[in-house]
């Protein structure tokens, strides 16, 4: 029994945490007839693991004064719950079609088994002592309770194959990855639910023969079969709206580690170049306005750091906007670098290729090496105010890529610029005084 009420009262954190999480949703879109019936679902089958302890199954008897009343409120949550889950399922897959003739019988199965449960219970004679672990097996032989828990496990059961069935075939036909993996979790879910259901039907059935010998099973094994689907369930049906919230929690870190390391390279960039900066820095706003003291801090970069600052004003670098930040700063390095592109030389690239090629790294991490000598050399060398030479090319166009493909390699070519032995060599070895003297502008 303690056993059954630590698990039972992990659960019930677990399924309502999940409750609320969707009831967000539904507050903002209260006329969303799939979020009511998603909510009511995961209502229906949190609240079992909240009755079901046996602490709360025998207070819910004494108050109402009727035995084993709890088992009744419980099953009926069960089955209003995987009811409410094939309803929506039916509701996904029918938004075009429309609902076909088998999926009403399905709901009108599932409301005639609730109400014949209802009626067999109070048919049957469930007087004594309260049984909140063992009740199936306590009662399988009595007169309607036999009925009754024989309808009600049928529709369990029947509905465990029928999510099974549905989430494979709709998991194989959605596009959006976090609703795939949703259904798949469902599936895995009504599996453990079919650990609960067949073992009970089983149980019923040889007691009509003969004593089970799985009673055990039915009262200990199917109970905790029945738990791990329902954290399943909670996990699967929230899992399509956390699931994206996780990816952008995860393109945000990227983005953020992205700035961190572009902010060296762009800032001395933009420094040599500040007419090519596309947004006003938010240092110069004036955040002093009643509407900005009121409003919530947000959380902001500077310097390549995560800062505290109030909302208003021209404010541009906040978490919402690092896509906007390191989509500005991949253009103003390209812009900068055409400005630079002049001072470019065959002398200082070949000489990073060969140091570079020296230290053994990877031919990627090479031309990121090339490539951050060059800025580095053309910045010392456009900062000491040299003339551009005479056979300097014309402007260079970058092949089309990726934008996260060329971040990617900004970003090696930004820490290159910043930590690598290799472009410090090369600066002071081709720095302003003979970067031009001993070789020809690159091509």
């Amino acid at each position: 029994m303690l056993l059954l009420t630590v698990v039972y009262a992990v659960l019930a954190v677990i399924t309502w945490t999940a409750f609320f999480y969707k009831v967000r949703d539904l507050v903002r879109d209260w006329r969303n007839r799939e979020l009511q019936i998603l909510c009511l679902s995961i209502a229906t089958f949190a609240a079992p693991f909240v009755l079901a302890s046996p602490h709360v199954y025998m207070g819910i008897d004494r108050l109402l004064g009727v035995p084993n009343i709890a088992t009744l409120i419980i099953y009926v949550c069960v089955a209003v719950c995987v009811s409410g889950f094939i309803a929506l399922l039916v509701s996904w897959s029918s938004a075009q079609s429309g609902m076909r003739v088998r999926h009403w019988l399905g709901v009108g199965y599932s409301l005639a088994t609730i109400a014949a449960m209802a009626v067999f219970f109070f048919l049957g004679n469930v007087d004594g002592v309260e049984h909140p672990v063992d009740f199936d097996v306590t009662f399988a032989e009595v007169p309607y309770i036999s009925v009754f828990l024989l309808s009600y496990q049928l529709l369990f059961t029947t509905s465990m194959v029928m999510l099974i069935v549905l989430c494979r075939r709709y998991a194989a036909a959605v596009d959006r990855p976090w609703l795939r993996r949703g259904l798949r979790t469902v599936a895995l879910g009504a599996f453990f639910g079919l650990g609960y259901g067949v073992p009970k039907i089983l149980n019923m059935l040889w007691d009509q023969v003969a004593t089970s010998p799985l009673h055990t099973v039915s009262s200990i094994g199917a109970p905790l079969s029945a738990s791990v689907s329902a954290l399943l369930f909670s996990v699967g049906f929230t899992m399509p709206a956390w699931g994206e919230g996780l990816d952008r929690l995860r393109e945000i870190a990227v983005s953020y580690r992205a700035y961190k390391r572009l902010y060296p390279l762009w800032y001395d960039l933009a420094t040599a170049f500040p007419e090519l900066v596309l947004l006003p820095s938010n240092d110069r706003q004036q955040p002093w306005s009643a509407r900005a003291l009121l409003a919530p801090p947000a959380i902001g970069i500077r310097e390549g750091r995560m800062t505290l600052s109030p909302r208003g004003g021209e404010q541009a670098d906040s978490l919402q906007d690092l896509d906007l930040l390191v989509a500005r700063q991949r253009v103003e390095i390209r812009d900068a670098q055409l400005r630079l592109r002049p001072y470019f030389t065959d002398t200082t690239a070949n000489a990073a290729r060969a140091l570079a090629r020296e230290r053994d790294l990877a031919p990627d991490e090479v031309e990121a090496a090339v490539e951050a000598a060059q800025v580095s050399v053309a910045l010392r060398t456009h900062a000491a105010g040299a003339p551009v030479p005479a056979r300097a090319p014309g402007r260079h166009e970058p092949a089309a890529v990726d934008p996260a493909e060329e971040v990617a390699f900004l970003v090696k070519v930004a820490v290159a610029y910043k930590t690598s032995p290799v472009v410090a060599a090369v600066t002071e070895r081709c720095g302003a005084a003979g970067a031009f003297d001993a070789g020809v502008a690159a091509s």
